[in-house]
């Protein structure tokens, strides 16, 4: 059994979220840089909304962040699941 090599190239496989993905890390880096010059306050209140030693904003924004991949989340099937009323 031979294996087929296939003519598509990998960046075509990929989605466009994918594709960009260094793109929109780079950008939430820049923009967390700059907000959090923007507003110095804003650490204070980050780190003032804890349970016990675990602070929420950043647990809440993990579980955000790995909640679509645990859950196998495809994002190019999104815009026919949000047209469906019935959902």
């Amino acid at each position: 059994m031979q294996q087929e090599i296939e003519a598509t190239p990998i960046l075509a496989k990929l989605s466009r979220l994918d594709r960009f993905l260094p793109i929109w890390i780079i950008t939430a880096m820049v923009f967390g840089i700059f907000i959090g010059r923007k507003f110095p306050a804003l650490q204070d209140l980050i780190n003032s909304i804890k349970i016990g030693q675990t602070s929420l904003p950043i647990a809440l924004g993990l579980l955000l962040m790995m909640y679509p991949v645990l859950a196998r989340v495809k994002y190019e099937e999104m815009s026919r699941v949000t047209r469906d009323r019935r959902l």
